[in-house]
């Protein structure tokens, strides 16, 4: 049920910064925030396009809020690019945002460069950072001054998973930090009419999302060839350097023809396919480079109530709770045995698709995010109104004291 706060608080002008805001089913986040509090007067600046899970996507406007397209500048690395200053200098005046939610790393070009123009353009604002990271790093210069800078600035962040915030701790960062996880679009993603259990047809196991070094995708195949003599088929949704090498191993095993791969499609379309799927396995291994943020395409598949199957990398655990199986990282014997347990165990499978569903109602659906949100930029405005109100009467002291010995002089 959406829910609407009461009516007589205050406005709250937000100004949502978020490279990837760019179409309706890209900014639920920020629609699910408008839809649920009517006090909350937001504008959004993202990029004019980005190339989003493999997909080039172009900006759109929204019928909830305006948006403020700022192009890309330096480069398409998510760390390293820049907005043209003069729409973000353009919002910042005209909104005269409260707060600004900032999805960016401490470390980036971005950050950076939205942190200076907040000083400059709308220096009481508060500023609450959105962070994924959750492999500590340290940075040469100028990244780490960047970083050290940002901590030092922002009022509080938000976090997708507490792997996240355990990164955030150890860099120092002590500001309030609250979990809000990425939500779904329970009524765009929902279950089919007719589950696995009952037992029309080849199952279908299905992967969803880049295919790159550390995904799992060698861990899958070998799992697969352990199950030759079942019945299965298998259902690729992504694409990414790895998938070459990903097919050559089905191909080794005599599983290719059982595999179909639908390549990189845009997000908007990605609900239907998770109809198709009897299970979910998402494999990811840990690597210098990847360790599950979040797996956002685990609670797109628990909310169509399709059973999942993940690995102990970073969030996974976290995100599927008791709603799923959860098998160990780089292990294929045991992913082998979770999906052969799936396959033949009907009744399984559908405790397992509702657990997953009710999960996701519970705590993945946009108005659950918006709800955590809210609360989050609410008790920042709060703060920085004391903060301001304690400098405020600690200057009239100064003032009082200083007019008091200025009479007795």
């Amino acid at each position: 049920m959406t829910k609407i706060n009461q009516p007589e608080e205050s406005t709250m002008r937000v100004l949502r910064v978020s490279h990837a805001s760019l179409t309706p089913a890209l900014r639920e986040r920020e629609r699910a925030l408008v839809r649920c509090y009517r006090n909350v007067d937001l504008e959004v600046v993202t990029t004019d396009r980005w190339r989003e899970a493999e997909v080039d996507v172009e900006a759109v406007d929204d019928d909830l809020f305006p948006v403020t397209l700022a192009r890309a500048r330096l480069s398409n690395h998510v760390q390293l690019f820049a907005y043209d200053p003069r729409p973000l200098v353009a919002s910042l005046s005209r909104h005269k945002p409260d707060v600004i939610e900032l999805n960016a790393e401490s470390y980036s070009v971005a950050c950076a460069e939205v942190l200076t123009l907040c000083r400059w353009f709308a220096p009481h604002a508060a500023v609450v950072m959105q962070a994924c990271q959750n492999i500590l790093r340290r940075y040469p210069p100028p990244f780490h001054w960047l970083e050290r800078r940002a901590l030092r600035y922002i009022d509080a962040a938000s976090v997708c998973s507490e792997t996240t915030r355990e990164v955030l701790r150890a860099k120092g960062f002590r500001k309030p930090t609250e979990i809000i996880p990425f939500g779904v679009d329970i009524s765009a993603f929902r279950p089919r009419r007719s589950r696995a259990g009952d037992s029309v047809g080849t199952p279908t196991i299905g992967f969803v999302g880049r295919m790159l070094s550390g995904k799992g995708l060698n861990v899958l195949a070998e799992a697969l060839g352990m199950l030759g003599s079942e019945s299965w088929k298998l259902l690729v949704i992504g694409d990414g350097p790895e998938r070459k090498s990903f097919e050559r191993s089905l191909a080794t095993r005599g599983l290719l023809a059982r595999a179909e791969f639908l390549g990189a499609i845009s997000y908007d379309k990605v609900a239907d396919f998770y109809q198709r799927m009897d299970m979910l396995v998402t494999p990811t291994q840990t690597t210098k480079r990847i360790r599950e943020q979040f797996g956002r395409v685990l609670v797109e598949a628990m909310a169509s109530a399709v059973p999942v199957i993940g690995s102990t990398c970073g969030a996974i655990p976290e995100v599927i709770g008791d709603a799923g199986l959860v098998v160990s990282e780089g292990d294929a014997g045991t992913l082998a045995g979770a999906i052969r347990r799936l396959l033949a165990d009907g009744a399984l499978r559908d405790r397992l698709a509702h657990m997953g569903r009710e999960r996701a109602e519970e705590n993945f659906s946009w108005e659950r995010v918006a709800e955590k949100t809210h609360e989050l930029l609410r008790q920042v405005l709060s703060s920085k109104s004391d903060q301001t109100s304690a400098r405020a009467e600690k200057q009239t002291h100064r003032a009082l004291g200083i007019g008091t010995l200025e009479a007795g002089s």
